[in-house]
């Protein structure tokens, strides 16, 4: 009598595909963020990205904390301080009415692009400065653009901040800028 050998040749396979699928299957640690950076000294280092999930409290040894929490976005809250007389001091944010708009990609390597959803003023006046104040980019733009594209190419790798403003010098928004 003959012995059919074609099942427990079909189970050793099936049972050893299935292990090394499994295998295959791990989970790493993953992100997908629009930024980030990394700083070091000589008592440490600290590496982050913007959106990123941090699951830890951390103290050093001169009480610094790094504490657990969403970093949400890059976008710079201003709000204006303007003494009207020697009693008063008006308090106003930028009016998100006035202007929604989006700004991609960042990071960047070569062109960011201002995508404006809704606008309520006639003309934009935008700059690019870098961290330390100089001004590397000034436009006028009529309000009925809905797209503005700015060439980055020439610039620094570093840290930029957009500002975006109407004719009367009123702060509209400010993003900060990643140039890779």
């Amino acid at each position: 009598m003959k012995q059919d050998l074609s099942k427990p040749f079909a189970m050793l396979t099936a049972i050893l595909l299935m292990g090394t699928l499994s295998h295959a299957q791990r989970i790493a640690p993953q992100s997908i963020n629009t930024g980030g950076a990394k700083m070091s000294k000589k008592t440490g280092s600290l590496s982050f990205t913007v959106g990123e999930l941090i699951v830890s409290n951390q103290t050093d040894n001169q009480g610094n904390t790094l504490s657990g929490g969403f970093i949400a976005s890059a976008t710079i809250s201003t709000i204006h301080v303007e003494e009207t007389d020697s009693q008063k001091i008006d308090i106003r944010e930028p009016n998100a009415h006035d202007l929604d708009v989006k700004v991609y990609p960042n990071p960047t390597f070569e062109l960011i692009y201002i995508q404006i959803n809704h606008i309520t003023i006639d003309q934009l006046l935008v700059s690019i400065t870098d961290l330390q104040g100089k001004e590397v980019y000034y436009g006028k733009y009529a309000g009925i653009s809905n797209i503005i594209g700015i060439n980055t190419a020439a610039y620094a790798p570093g840290n930029y901040v957009l500002t975006l403003k109407d004719t009367n010098n009123q702060l509209l928004g400010r993003y900060k800028i990643i140039k890779h």
